[in-house]
């Protein structure tokens, strides 16, 4: 259907619903089997959280043959809410056919397949919608977060992009069925998830299928939208355990791009994208910890892939670190492999804070780097005649010939970048640096390393993509990426480092936490600012006006940057031998004025000593340096 005319039939079908069937915006299907309750509870609470009216989106389960009273549990569920829709099939081993099931009862514009152990985040379905319609998507592949690592869908959720096709295939990644698809682009171009009992990688097939019919995606990464939450249950993983299964899908899937994919563009970056992480991702580090059978079998079968299935071409647009490894794999050399893979192990890249500190309201960083080997000595490269070769065995640099050893065309991909990620919900947003250099450290007998420098201020009020961070602890990291390697780690902070301040409204503390990692917790998650500043008996003030006292406790060591205002309470508690001691909780004030951070409650209250605790943002102080002594 023209898009134009499609835009048409929304409006009037909007239009022409009724206030009893309003158009239903999103149909959520949701595969179960056997599903924990627990993860059944968390992924249904996520949903009625949703800002969206429920009345605008519908929820269907497509039980696959549950042997548990999971069944029972949704129908249940279903009698309590309208918008749930709930069907048993016969077992199918898989969450394909269920998902096929769901989409022929959905009735939303959009479809969104959630796994039945993973959530949404509050205004997904909202912002995802409008967006969606906004620019005509047939898929929106909207920012998604995965419980582990730093780097997931690092390139792909930049920034927002309402006509993303236009980047090819990759704007698909990644590929999980984790999208919002326009359900009658599905219906209209018979696109379905491939069926039976093990099927891996069906979103990538149903993915593929869905760019090869055209479709418009618009990217919205400005907003964190799914949460892939990582229990160890997958089915996929189970692949790993049998090779000869496992090559074989690979083999399928390889073949069903060259029979799907006709751009070739689209038809490369598909190649060299599965060739590098699953065929020659295992030529490096796995080697190290493997039988020698298990070895040798699945090395034959990359071998035999790249063969019959990788042109010879697409070596010329991999890294050099996996063109070595190509060209040792097709000319069926496993030893040099290993041997590689021995001197590569425990290269890293661990980056350290030089310099932390509040400046203006924002969190200011000077944060350093070098490639080293397991943090004990430098990575080396060789420097001839100012060309960077890899430094490798004598006895390998006799079989591999020098332009695979060249890195230093390698160079200009170099970067040093950082990234936030908040520790609750996974989500990490990468950080603007003012300034960035990656630069060769020269060392003696004509051998070089490589190290970096940055340095980045975190802006509370616009650091998500231009919203503000949520109250949460934030853990700091940097992305360093030299000669085709990339290393995405927490920034060490120095030991007992620990800064607290209130900016323009907002409580926040920067600190090392137990892992040695630099953290910033904002709005009293981990840390009490009254806690950090320590207050003493000589910050302490009272002033008495009538029957009314104030007390003014100063926060030493508090910065301050422009007004705030926090209301709380102080906990006032008599001091004593006795069990019957009494407790008084007073209203106060955190107050951020000008230069000053400081305490501050009027009360009346009896003659005698007290000791004081404070609480703001739900987070207890007891201050016990602090008596407060009414006379």
């Amino acid at each position: 259907m023209n898009r134009k005319l499609r835009s048409i039939k929304e409006l009037f079908l909007s239009l022409g619903s009724s206030k009893k069937e309003k158009l239903v915006k999103i149909s959520v299907m949701i595969p179960t089997y056997n599903t924990d309750p627990e993860a059944l509870d968390r992924l249904i609470k996520s949903i009625d959280a949703q800002t969206m009216s429920m009345d605008e989106y519908e929820i269907i389960f497509i039980d696959d043959g549950s042997t548990t009273n999971i069944y029972e549990v949704l129908k249940e569920l279903a009698t309590e809410r309208s918008n749930i829709i709930v069907q048993q099939i016969p077992n199918s081993g898989w969450g394909s056919r269920p998902r096929n099931v769901g989409t022929k009862l959905a009735s939303g514009h959009y479809i969104l397949y959630l796994d039945h152990d993973d959530t949404v985040f509050p205004e997904t379905f909202e912002k995802v919608y409008e967006y969606g319609i906004a620019n005509n998507a047939d898929v929106v592949n909207a920012k998604e977060v995965r419980t582990k690592g730093w780097s997931w869908g690092w390139d792909q959720f930049k920034e927002n992009n309402p006509s993303a096709e236009k980047l090819g295939i990759q704007s698909l990644l990644p590929m999980t069925p984790h999208k919002f698809y326009r359900r009658e682009f599905l219906l209209e171009n018979d696109i379905t998830f491939n069926e039976g009992a093990r099927v891996l990688w069906e979103d990538v097939y149903f993915n593929t299928k869905v760019f090869s019919c055209g479709a418009k995606v618009a990217i919205l990464a400005d907003y964190p939208s799914y949460y892939w939450i990582d229990t160890g249950a997958n089915n996929s993983s189970s692949f790993g355990r049998d090779p000869h299964e496992k090559w074989e899908q690979i083999r399928k899937l390889i073949t069903f791009f060259t029979e799907t994919i006709s751009n070739k563009e689209d038809l490369d970056f598909m190649l060299k994208h599965w060739y590098q992480s699953r065929v020659l991702g295992i030529l490096g580090a796995w080697l190290l910890d493997k039988s020698e059978d298990r070895i040798q079998i699945e090395f034959d079968y990359a071998k035999k892939v790249a063969e019959d299935l990788i042109p010879l071409y697409i070596d010329d647009e991999l890294n050099k670190i996996n063109q070595l490894r190509s060209y040792l794999l097709r000319n069926n050399n496993l030893e040099a492999l290993k041997e590689l893979a021995k001197n590569d192990k425990g290269i890293t890249a661990r980056p350290y804070a030089k310099n932390v500190q509040w400046q203006d309201g924002l969190l200011t960083l000077d944060v350093e780097t070098e490639m080293s080997v397991d943090e004990k000595r430098p990575y080396l490269l060789e420097y001839t005649e100012e060309r960077i070769f890899r430094a490798i065995p004598s006895d390998l640099k006799q079989i591999i010939p020098d332009h695979y050893l060249d890195l230093t065309e390698e160079i200009k991909d170099n970067s040093f970048k950082a990234s936030i990620k908040d520790r609750n919900t996974r989500v990490t947003w990468e950080t603007p640096v003012s300034s960035s250099r990656v630069e060769i450290r020269h060392l003696p007998e004509s051998k070089i390393t490589f190290k970096g420098n940055m340095q980045f201020s975190i802006n509370m009020e616009n650091a998500a993509m231009g919203s503000p961070l949520r109250k949460s602890p934030w853990d700091i990291a940097a992305r360093f990426s030299a000669l085709g390697m990339t290393f995405h780690r927490g920034i060490v902070g120095s030991e007992g480092y620990i800064e607290a301040a209130l900016v323009n409204g907002r409580t926040a503390v920067s600190y090392t936490n137990k892992s040695q990692l630099l953290s910033l917790d904002i709005g009293s998650k981990v840390h009490s600012i009254v806690s950090v500043a320590n207050p003493q008996n000589e910050d302490l003030q009272i002033e008495k006006e009538k029957d009314q006292r104030t007390i003014t406790i100063e926060l030493p060591n508090v910065q301050v940057f422009g007004e705030t205002k926090i209301k709380g309470s102080i906990i006032l508690k008599e001091m004593g031998d006795g069990d019957n001691n009494q407790e008084r909780k007073v209203k106060a004030f955190l107050i951020g004025d000008g230069k000053q951070a400081k305490v501050v409650a009027t009360f009346d209250i009896p003659v005698g000593e007290y000791s004081i605790t404070t609480v703001f943002e739900g987070r207890k102080s007891k201050l016990d340096s602090l008596i407060l002594s009414i006379s």
